[in-house]
């Protein structure tokens, strides 16, 4: 089941966006869409790394998105464009692997009690917009206007988002449960990412933990429980829409 997220995962996104939500794996804080290591070239010198991030988070900041340039990011961080190209070869993945390293983000920790506790753990972090650097919270607001932008942060997102699907998934398996198929788990992470959208707006609101447990019951947990990944489980009792 696990084959075409392990797939996906080789590409190297983990930092998602939606509608003013911005998801990072923390242990994976290097630039996630930088070229492979076989297109690099020369050995690369680490701290031009860290360079061009800052640069281009200056010039975020300062410019705005759509007046950036890769040109100009070379300039402000002291390296030739060929150094940059050799990392980055889009603007949307420069911008969106620099606000990657101002999100809070982890992994949520998952207390493995229940497959609804786990569930609501992910769910809440993925709806919390509160917090976030200014720069950020900018950033989405930017990539309204920029499809490219708007359509790397959003890919981002729901690659994570199957991601820790497929490993709720498969943990819940391990545990005696039943095995989804890679378009159940997709079906169910796609459904997730809906409602977060819905649920957040065009304003990319912070989701209340108890609208929350609204949607894990009456929607995620049933759609599990009819799967039977849940181990042991009827449909959950639903609770007040």
């Amino acid at each position: 089941m696990l084959q075409r997220f392990t797939k996906l995962k080789s590409i190297g996104t983990r930092g998602f966006r939606l509608q003013g939500i911005l998801m990072t794996d923390q242990t994976h804080m290097q630039p996630q869409r930088r070229r492979p290591v076989s297109q690099r070239g020369r050995r690369q010198d680490a701290s031009r790394d860290e360079l061009i991030v800052a640069a281009a988070l200056k010039l975020l900041n300062s410019v705005g998105y759509q007046a950036l340039t890769m040109s100009d990011v070379a300039s402000e961080a002291g390296v030739s464009k060929a150094t940059l190209y050799r990392r980055w070869t889009t603007k949307s993945d420069l911008v969106a692997d620099a606000v990657d390293t101002l999100s809070p983000f982890d992994r949520p920790r998952y207390t493995g009690a229940s497959l609804r506790d786990d569930l609501l753990a992910l769910m809440q972090q993925a709806g919390d917009c509160t917090a976030r650097p200014d720069i950020v919270i900018a950033t989405f607001e930017m990539a309204r206007s920029s499809p490219d932008l708007y359509q790397t942060l959003s890919e981002r997102f729901a690659v994570y988002m199957l991601e820790e699907f497929a490993f709720l998934a498969g943990r819940a398996s391990e545990n005696g449960g039943g095995q989804l198929s890679d378009d159940q788990v997709e079906i169910i992470a796609d459904t997730a990412v809906a409602l977060l959208a819905h649920e957040a707006g065009p304003t990319g609101k912070s989701i209340s933990r108890e609208r929350m447990i609204t949607l894990v019951d009456n929607v995620l947990m049933v759609l599990l429980a009819r799967t039977g990944v849940v181990v042991g489980a009827a449909s959950p009792e639903p609770t007040d829409l």
